[in-house]
């Protein structure tokens, strides 16, 4: 519901004209079928070289990051940008089933884009089209200024009660988008070329005493751990095609929930996730070696 609520709000006030240096951007795609999906991309501008990462349904069931190249002509004006690979999925979706976005338009400068707006198309892994629709984002500092003002109008209308306007912050809530949470029974699939990778856990809050079982292919590595901010390294030694990774939450210490940060690095990506989760329950990443 959340996440519905955030999409509606970045269609109604995200594109108002505002001058934008960072190159990141939050919004929305349209599929054919008119479905909304919450979309992010950030970039860097080399020359005319466009490189960074796309991000489809924020906190939501099938969030997936993937890298993202294009090109910027000064001279016509025209940007262009792909999304190539996958980083990490929720999704079960393997990589050749993935429809990836394919974006060109026209902006006065890639470096002062007032919005980034128009169709696309949708391609699988071996260029043969998929699902098309349109793009429509604005810059993220534009829609955290415009949610600080629905915010205030909120807290002060007399028409939304007093207990829904504690439980609604969309400040916070953009925030929380960012974050890349794995909840109760999600699996994260991170994928990876290399032989060998790192991972990490650690307390990246306040340590209240959040105890974890670590469990690697079916097996204990951790038992009735507790977090802290000491972050523990572990090398990954990936023997099978994947490898998963579960974390099972014991308790939430002294202040809910049960939370874990969680890092992934290889010799071209790194992934930063969280646990969120209540005792008893478990959530996973899996390292899937392509």
């Amino acid at each position: 519901m959340l996440n519905k609520l955030l999409v509606l709000f970045i269609i109604l006030f995200g594109f108002e004209s505002y001058s934008q240096q960072n190159a990141e951007y939050m919004g929305t795609i349209k599929l054919n079928d008119t479905s909304y999906i919450s979309y992010k991309i950030a970039f860097e501008l080399e020359n005319d070289r466009i490189s960074g990462y796309s991000l489809t349904d924020l906190g939501g069931s099938h969030e997936t990051k993937s890298i993202v190249k294009g090109t910027y002509n000064k001279d016509t004006k025209e940007f262009k940008f792909h999304e190539e690979h996958i980083i990490y999925t929720k999704s079960p979706i393997v990589q050749d089933d993935f429809c990836f976005v394919h974006f060109s338009g026209k902006v006065r400068d890639v470096h002062d884009i007032e919005e980034i707006e128009g169709s696309f198309e949708g391609r699988y892994t071996d260029g043969e089209k998929c699902i098309d629709g349109e793009i429509r984002m604005a810059s993220i500092q534009k829609l955290i200024k415009k949610a600080e003002k629905m915010d205030k109008k909120i807290q002060r209308t007399n028409k939304v009660e007093a207990e829904v306007k504690k439980k609604i912050n969309l400040v916070k809530s953009l925030d929380t988008l960012s974050m890349n949470i794995i909840a109760n029974d999600e699996n994260l699939n991170i994928l990876t070329k290399d032989q060998v990778v790192e991972f990490t856990i650690f307390d990246a809050g306040k340590e209240d005493g959040d105890m974890i079982d670590l469990i690697i292919n079916g097996e204990h590595y951790f038992k009735d751990f507790t977090v802290t901010k000491e972050k523990k390294v572990i090398t990954l030694k990936l023997k099978e095609k994947q490898t998963k990774i579960e974390v099972i939450a014991l308790n939430v210490g002294t202040s809910a929930p049960n939370t874990v940060k969680i890092q992934f690095k290889d010799s071209r990506n790194f992934v930063s996730t969280l646990t969120n989760l209540k005792e008893g329950e478990k959530a996973a990443v899996t390292i899937v070696k392509q």
